[in-house]
C-alpha cells in the first residue's frame, strides 16, 4: 500500500473545485442589423458549427541549420454553419442575395452559450462575416420533420470571450 503525504500533487488535484460544465442546447445567435427591427437576435437555431481556428505549421530554416524550426502561420478561421427552422423572416436569404448581386455586406455577430437558467456563460464573436452559401429546406411530402434552412458564413476573425472579459475590436 502506498502512503500519501498531505499536500502531494494528487491531493491538490482532488481538492480543486470542480469546473461547472454547460450543456450545448441553449444558445443565441446575434448578427448586427440583420433583422428589420434593428435587433441582432436572429431567431431560434437548431445547430451552430464551425467555431474553429487553426494556424498552419510553417517550417523555417536559417542558413545550414540541420533541422527546421516550426513556427505558426497566419490564423485561419472555419466557416460558421447556422441551421434553423424556416420562419416567415427572409433575412438570411436577403443577406445572401445582396452578396450575389455584388454588394459588400459584411456584418459582425456573436454566438452566445447559455446555462440552464439562461445566463450567458461563453460568447464567440465573429467579425466581417458574409454568407457564402444559403440552403433552403429539403421538402418531402412523407416527412414529419421541421423544415431547416442553412446559412454558411465566411468570417475574417473569430474570438472566444469568457465571462468578465472584454472583446477586442
Amino acid at each position: 500500500m502506498v502512503s500519501r503525504k498531505p499536500g502531494t500533487q494528487l491531493e491538490r488535484k482532488q481538492s480543486r473545485q470542480a469546473f461547472e460544465l454547460t450543456g450545448n442546447c441553449n444558445f443565441l445567435v446575434e448578427v448586427d442589423g440583420l433583422e428589420e427591427e434593428g435587433g441582432g437576435l436572429v431567431g431560434s437555431f437548431r445547430e451552430v458549427s464551425g467555431l474553429d481556428s487553426c494556424s498552419p505549421v510553417l517550417e523555417y530554416r536559417v542558413g545550414n541549420q540541420a533541422s527546421a524550426m516550426q513556427i505558426p502561420g497566419r490564423a485561419v478561421y472555419g466557416n460558421i454553419l447556422l441551421k434553423r427552422g424556416v420562419t416567415a423572416s427572409g433575412a438570411f436569404y436577403r443577406w445572401r442575395k445582396r452578396i450575389e448581386e455584388g454588394e459588400e455586406d459584411l456584418r459582425n455577430g456573436s454566438i452566445v452559450l447559455l446555462d440552464a437558467v439562461l445566463r450567458e456563460t461563453a460568447r464567440w464573436n465573429f467579425y466581417a462575416a458574409w454568407p457564402c452559401r444559403y440552403e433552403g429546406p429539403v421538402l418531402d411530402i412523407t416527412g414529419d420533420e421541421i423544415s431547416i434552412e442553412t446559412l454558411e458564413l465566411v468570417v475574417e476573425r473569430l474570438e472566444r470571450v469568457c465571462a468578465g472579459e472584454v472583446a477586442s475590436e
